[in-house]
């Protein structure tokens, strides 16, 4: 019988890329980790990764072995999941990804809430990017992160993850309140915005959301920052550098107004989620947490639609 302990090595290769870091996210030797991998390669009789200068790319049968290892690792955190749940206490760590200025106020009134009700339970938060909590739930450095999904911007789902929405809000495009377009009509034409200058990272989801709108309305953007954190955009938007796509619930830096524009005839959403290992999904902690946070976000949802009026009330 293959080792478990071997395959999760080969799983953690796989998903970091090299030895030498998938050593350090388990506090091992890279020496330690090259020879458990050689030792599972002897027992499959196969090599299971092409070691190429400092990367290392699994073969067609490393492959196969890491599908069948993440299967194995969420069957095996399930199985703990049900024995914790049948002692019926709310005991251990859990640990949320919180994505800076938006994450706080869903996450933490939630946190603040299972803190009270569970008070053995251990709650940390760790800030992270939009793009990195999923990978990070996935392989075990957090329990449960907050993400967003874009409309028009299709990301696939690991399967060894679940992930369900809490709220959504509208992505509108930021404008310096003193130009010509930021006055007059409330929403306007993407192709009104094709000779300003752009404020986008390529790399993000929101990002490709305002590349895959502006070629479908005809024309490349003039790309002048490619900074991925939205304060430091709205911050340079309010500073006349360009405009950008950005959503309702990203808050709107103090001192720096900006003027918030719906595009006519287009109305791209953001989905935000909470992702939670598959396996994980019924132990203690996070049954008592995901009810929390839906709760949260029915909060945040009505205070929004309070706030801001029909005309930007937030779906779940």
């Amino acid at each position: 019988m293959l080792d478990v302990r071997k395959l999760i090595l080969l799983r953690e290769v796989a998903a970091r890329g090299s030895i030498a870091a998938a050593a350090q996210a388990q506090h091992l030797t890279r020496s330690a980790v090259s020879q458990q991998l050689t030792a599972l390669e002897a027992e499959v009789g196969r090599p299971l990764l092409n070691r190429t200068g400092r990367r290392a790319v699994l073969t067609a049968e490393g492959r196969l072995l890491v599908r069948h290892a993440e299967r194995i690792v969420g069957q095996l955190e399930a199985a703990e999941a049900e024995l914790r749940a049948e002692e019926g206490i709310v005991t251990g760590e859990l640990r949320l990804g919180v994505p800076l200025h938006e994450g706080p106020a869903l996450l933490v009134p939630a946190a603040i809430r299972l803190r009270t009700r569970h008070p053995r339970l251990r709650i940390t938060l760790h800030g992270v990017s939009a793009a990195e909590g999923r990978e990070q739930v996935r392989l075990g450095e957090l329990d449960a992160a907050l993400a967003a999904r874009y409309t028009q911007v299709p990301e696939p789902l690991h399967e060894s993850l679940h992930e369900e929405g809490l709220l959504t809000d509208q992505v509108r495009l930021a404008l310096v309140p003193d130009h010509p377009l930021a006055t007059g009509a409330s929403a306007r034409p993407l192709t009104d915005f094709a000779r300003l200058p752009w404020l986008l990272n390529r790399a993000s989801a929101i990002g490709q959301l305002a590349l895959q709108l502006c070629a479908e309305a005809g024309f490349v953007p003039d790309v002048v920052s490619d900074i991925a954190d939205m304060q430091a955009v709205l911050a340079l938007v309010a500073a006349g550098w360009g405009v950008a796509l950005v959503p309702d619930l990203t808050p709107d830096r103090p001192d720096h107004p900006v003027v918030r524009i719906a595009l006519l005839g287009r109305e791209p959403v953001r989905r935000t989620t909470v992702v939670v290992r598959a396996g994980s999904r019924y132990s203690p902690a996070i049954a008592a947490f995901l009810p929390l946070l839906r709760e949260a976000a029915a909060d945040l949802q009505a205070t929004r639609a309070q706030h801001d009026g029909p005309e930007r009330t937030l779906d779940s």
